[in-house]
């Protein structure tokens, strides 16, 4: 029973419930997303540092794409300086870059544009080469 001057309520929760899931929503994929950015930036850098420490003992010259893939699947690419196909000599200092891809979604701006870069420096301890 309405009272006179009284307005109905039909819809009122709907609104409300529009209201405060909007931002709730923004925050949940905000919060996914970076997420995975950190979680696949965790993981670079340890396939980073995994890798240089196979290089500094000779290992995994011919293949170091293969192996920080295998550390992270999101890693895409490696680069070694100096670029060579063969363990150089004992004493040389080299840098391990990866880089990985971190986007899953394009809802929220992430740093460089989801793209993770990792760079370690080392130097080789040891020239007898085996396998990855």
């Amino acid at each position: 029973m309405r009272f006179r001057g009284q307005r109905g309520q039909h819809g009122a929760a709907a609104v409300e419930f529009a209201l405060v899931m909007i931002p709730f929503f923004v925050l949940v994929l905000g919060l996914i997303e970076y997420g995975w950015y950190f979680y696949v930036a965790q993981n670079t850098s340890g396939a980073a540092s995994t890798l240089a420490r196979k290089l500094e003992v000779g290992d995994c010259w011919s293949t170091p794409l293969s192996f920080a893939q295998n550390q992270s699947s999101q890693v895409t690419a490696v680069s070694l300086n100096p670029s060579q196909g063969s363990s150089p000599a004992v004493g040389t200092t080299f840098t391990v870059t990866v880089t990985a891809d971190a986007k899953i979604m394009s809802f929220l701006p992430v740093p460089d544009d989801g793209v993770v870069s990792r760079q370690v420096t080392a130097q080789i301890e040891d020239d007898q080469a085996s396998t990855c």
